[in-house]
């Protein structure tokens, strides 16, 4: 009866050893997204007034003898053309130097990849072996509110917006709304120096980008280290 009871004993000691681990896992993956939140706020979300502020045609267009395209010749630009420039230049300079918040919807649910990102992380980073720890499959809440970020962005939960996600582009805000982003959970090496993760800003109905974030820590700090384009909409 003794073993048993100490038997019993030992498992409880591993079974609550284990939960705290993976409460410490989870809670060292919030540290570093909430410490690396504003910089991928502004790695993937845009003002959606420069986006679709397309220059105007400017000169003529020359091909090639084979009908391909090759370039533009702007020494032959129409005055109008001149001056269509010179308003999109003064419009741009606008939006830009505009103090107006850019809201950006955000779900504050994290959720794992959908895709397969050990191969990437492992050829962006070839001295690291990507690590994923048993009970990664665990969705977490970020709470973004008290985050302070860097530029004119702001984040408002996309529980606030309409549920439906065409309705949301087409509903009229007292406010400059952008688009909408998302971020994975990040995934670490064993010795958490280096991670990745997948994210993605939305719009419009077909406009958006996707990006694979490559973050490591430098100076006891965590900062991205490259950014790369995942899909294009």
């Amino acid at each position: 009866m003794r073993n048993l009871n100490k038997t019993i004993f030992v498992l409880l000691i591993i079974f609550f050893a284990s939960c705290e681990k993976k409460v410490t896992e989870i809670e060292f993956e919030k540290n570093v997204m909430t410490e690396i939140f504003p910089s991928l706020i502004d790695s993937t979300c845009i003002d959606i007034r420069l986006m679709t502020n397309f220059p105007p045609k400017y000169g003529e267009s020359i091909y090639d003898k084979t009908g391909h395209y090759i370039g533009v010749d702007s020494t032959k630009a129409t005055k109008e053309e001149k001056l269509k420039l010179l308003e999109w230049k003064k419009r741009t300079l606008e939006i830009k130097n505009d103090t107006s918040k850019i809201i950006i919807a955000f779900d504050p649910k994290i959720k794992n990849s959908r895709e397969d990102l050990k191969n990437d992380f492992e050829k962006h980073f070839p001295n690291a072996k990507l690590f994923i720890p048993k009970g990664n499959e665990t969705e977490y809440i970020l709470d973004f509110k008290n985050i302070k970020l860097n530029n004119k962005f702001e984040i408002k939960n996309v529980s606030e917006f309409p549920k439906d996600r065409g309705v949301i582009w087409e509903t009229k805000y007292n406010f400059l709304f952008s688009g909408v982003v998302y971020f994975s959970r990040i995934q670490f090496d064993k010795q958490k120096t280096f991670g990745i993760l997948d994210a993605g800003f939305y719009c419009g109905r077909l406009c958006g980008q996707g990006f694979r974030i490559f973050i490591k820590k430098v100076n006891n700090k965590w900062i991205i280290d490259k950014t790369e384009g995942t899909w294009i909409s």
